[in-house]
């Protein structure tokens, strides 16, 4: 497996529940993800790809926010949580949205600048066998289900090996910036995310003195 083009992302977070930012940064691996996600699929995959496309553009510096960000996918469980565990974004504190449109593609945006990029995957490189696989599961018979979930699941596992994971992200995912104008998103459990609010209150031994 080919493991060497796999994004490493470097993150920065905030030092306590009301805190500061922190002094140091982070680094998340693609197996930090899988302990997040619950296992490695191909849509975990790609959407780590995806993401790492995207980041180079709202963050050239390499150091991703994550108490500045907002993220849309599409409603599913593997681009969802990537963004949500790359990003920070959640539902509930009303950061993280869906939308309908089909494939692997995401919108973030910086909420201090207002800053957006939307990022995509080529059109063709999901092969549409896989995709097809996937669908039939919907009208199986029950006999059916064990052979069809694991002729999918031998798919889905030599594509990444033999196909995604030879491939640099930027190879098939790009990035524009864009404008968007961020929607209220309609769940109404929102809070406040405190532990982000405090970030930028200068240290005691900053203060000037008097």
């Amino acid at each position: 497996m080919t493991e060497k083009n796999l994004p490493v992302f470097r993150v920065l977070d905030t030092e306590s529940s009301h805190g500061r930012y922190s002094q140091s940064t982070k680094e998340i691996t693609f197996d930090d993800l899988v302990k997040f996600h619950g296992h490695a699929c191909d849509g975990l995959y790609r959407g780590t790809y995806a993401l790492s496309v995207a980041f180079k553009i709202l963050f050239p510096s390499g150091v991703i926010d994550r108490t500045d960000l907002r993220a849309i996918s599409r409603n599913s469980p593997c681009l969802g949580d990537a963004a949500s565990y790359l990003t920070g974004a959640r539902v509930r504190f009303g950061t993280q949205d869906v939308m309908s449109e089909p494939g692997v593609w995401y919108i973030l945006q910086r909420i201090s600048t207002e800053k957006a990029v939307e990022v995509t995957e080529d059109s063709g490189f999901f092969p549409a066998e896989i995709s097809y696989a996937e669908a039939s599961l919907i009208s199986a018979i029950k006999e059916e289900l064990p052979g069809k979930l694991d002729r999918l699941k031998s798919l889905q596992e030599n594509w990444v090996k033999n196909t995604l994971l030879k491939t640099r992200p930027e190879d098939h995912y790009h990035a524009r910036k864009i404008e968007h104008k961020w929607r209220e998103v309609p769940y109404s459990n929102k809070g406040i995310r405190t532990d982000i609010i405090f970030k930028d209150v200068i240290r005691c031994h900053d203060a000037p003195t008097v």
